[in-house]
């Protein structure tokens, strides 16, 4: 979505004069950006060879809190094709005004030609304050359990709603258990990536994987995040603004103990197998003896006839994953079954059925299955 707002380009432009416009989907990945087109393509391909530094691009495209009196906001540039788009580097905050000017002139100047007659051209944007209270909640962080490995790949965090994106970095803490900021735990390549699903109601936590694995130098300098036998906190600030602008209803808090490492890859013999019964839409249900990936175990498992067609169901994890079950749309038939389970699955330190995530050299075991997918049979027992 765009906004576009008091937009007044030079009078005298071309027949296209450049108009500037504001992204003001808050559940979008460039909410609060700003694009100015349509603009040359060569001439903005021949501005990014030339390698502008900040103070440059500000000259030639510039994005203020309030108006234009003020200093220029942070950020960086991209140039898409006919478009040169401002991403500021902190999300807009409810309740601002921002300005955005484009000087057709200043980027002209810059790459030694002529200039057409381009001018300038602006436009504001007041980002609106919703001051209806907030329904959206933190509904579950997983993994559940309430201890888990020092290794820990990912937390993930189920809210009930979409969520706006972009402020993480400034919502999301992880406190040691005496209270101390657990920093630099999560990998945000410099607060520029989140990782959301598709629907903006799950966020991914990705413990910096350079911090885990042991031959990478932030292990050696920083070490792991997580402690052995220590206590941690994940918060979440309720000033959290959802998709619709509004506050998170409540604040959120998961509280941990950290384990020994996992350095071990999960295998599917020692899974325990349920079969239903054939005639019922009972569940098959897969038991595991460690957690396994939440997300990864919502899509990673299918379940098929002897011919290899699929079969329609849902899928359900619980016991603080570690129970996998599968309730078809249709009773069982009494014919031979499997589930496919993709080679990828992993466990909660990111071991894969088929490797492990942190290998050192002399590492036993550090191999599994070589196949892409691994077959689980079972058959509907009669009733």
């Amino acid at each position: 979505m765009f906004g576009v707002l008091a937009c007044t380009p030079d009078t005298n432009g071309p027949a296209r004069p450049v108009v500037i416009a504001f992204h003001t989907s808050r559940t979008a990945d460039a909410f609060g950006a700003a694009d100015a087109r349509p603009v040359d393509p060569g001439a903005l391909a021949e501005l990014a060879r030339s390698q502008p530094d900040l103070a440059a691009w500000q000259g030639i495209f510039a994005v203020y809190v309030g108006d234009t009196t003020s200093l220029p906001m942070l950020g960086h540039y991209q140039v898409v094709h006919d478009t040169l788009r401002f991403i500021p580097q902190f999300p807009p905050q409810p309740g601002t005004t921002y300005a955005a000017r484009f000087h057709g002139a200043a980027l002209y100047d810059r790459i030694g030609r002529r200039a057409p007659s381009l001018g300038r051209a602006h436009a504001t944007w007041h980002s609106v304050a919703d001051t209806t209270p907030g329904s959206t909640v933190v509904l579950a962080a997983y993994p559940t359990s309430d201890v888990l490995p020092q290794n820990l790949l990912r937390i993930y965090v189920q809210f009930s709603a979409p969520m706006s994106r972009g402020d993480s970095f400034r919502r999301v803490r992880l406190y040691a258990d005496n209270d101390s900021l657990v920093e630099d735990a999560f990998f945000t390549a410099g607060e520029a990536v989140e990782l959301w699903d598709p629907d903006n109601t799950r966020l991914t936590l990705l413990f910096d994987p350079g911090r885990i694995k042991r031959d990478l130098r932030p292990n050696e300098e920083a070490g792991l995040p997580l402690q052995q036998g220590r206590a941690y906190r994940l918060v979440i600030d309720s000033l959290w603004l959802d998709g619709n602008g509004r506050s998170l209803a409540r604040g959120f808090e998961k509280r941990f103990r950290v384990g020994p490492l996992d350095r071990a890859i999960p295998r599917t013999a020692t899974w325990t197998v349920t079969p239903p019964p054939a005639g019922t839409r009972d569940p098959i249900v897969l038991t595991f003896p460690e957690p396994l990936d939440r997300a990864l175990l919502s899509r990673m498992l299918t379940v098929r006839i002897a011919n290899g067609e699929s079969v329609a169901g849902e899928v359900s994890v619980a016991k603080l994953e570690r129970e996998w079950s599968f309730r078809p749309h249709a009773a069982w038939s009494a014919d031979s079954h499997y589930v496919e389970v993709d080679a990828d699955l992993e466990d909660l330190a990111g071991n894969s059925l088929q490797k492990l995530f942190d290998v050192a050299p002399g590492d036993s075991g550090a191999l599994g299955v070589t196949t892409a997918t691994v077959r689980i049979g079972f058959v509907p027992r009669s009733r």
